[in-house]
């Protein structure tokens, strides 16, 4: 089981490279499934066998690297919401010519912010025991959810100039509140 397990990944590995190979040369849009399996030496049955779409590609890699997570820390749910950000911001600051293509490419971007945005809601109703079907609790997961996400993107978009702790201390600071719309 465990040689089959480290097949497949080297497989999605390879369709992953591929992509990303794919997306130096030309846009995403014009990127075939035929390409990205002839350039990662597959067959085009072990690619659809694996994904549903040239998005998934990227999604899967995230739950791949999330997996990790947990494997190498199994009480990572079950640690702050600050360790969760830092952990965030510290993966896209390593991967920032992975993050800067998917911020490029408008369908890989909106599959990752619907796969972020997911991710917490998972995460909160799994270890913080929230009901995520009260709509306040949910939209609060979701106001929260967006503003990281965009506030990643922009950080992105200007080239990573603050250091992912930087970053974290904004963070920490918008959850205790605003100062932008304080009564005088």
């Amino acid at each position: 089981m465990v040689k089959k397990k480290k097949s497949s990944q080297f497989l999605r590995s390879c369709i992953f490279d591929a992509l990303m190979i794919l997306l130096q040369e030309k846009r995403y849009e014009e990127i075939t499934v035929s390409e990205i399996t002839s350039k990662a030496g597959v067959s085009r049955m072990t690619y659809y066998r694996t994904y549903s779409s040239k998005e998934d590609i990227v999604i899967q890699y995230f739950k791949e690297k999330i997996a990790d997570l947990y494997e190498k820390d199994p009480q990572f749910g079950k640690r702050s919401t600050e360790i969760w950000y830092e952990t965030l911001l510290n993966f896209v600051y390593s991967q920032q010519d992975l993050m800067t293509k998917i911020q490029r490419t408008p369908e890989l971007s909106k599959a990752c912010q619907t796969y972020f945005v997911d991710l917490l809601q998972y995460l909160f109703r799994k270890y913080r025991d929230l009901d995520i079907d009260d709509p306040n609790i949910l939209y609060e997961i979701i106001y929260k959810a967006g503003a990281i996400y965009f506030l990643v993107t922009k950080w992105i978009g200007d080239g990573f100039r603050e250091t992912p702790q930087v970053l974290l201390e904004w963070i920490k600071q918008y959850e205790l509140g605003s100062s932008i719309e304080r009564p005088q």
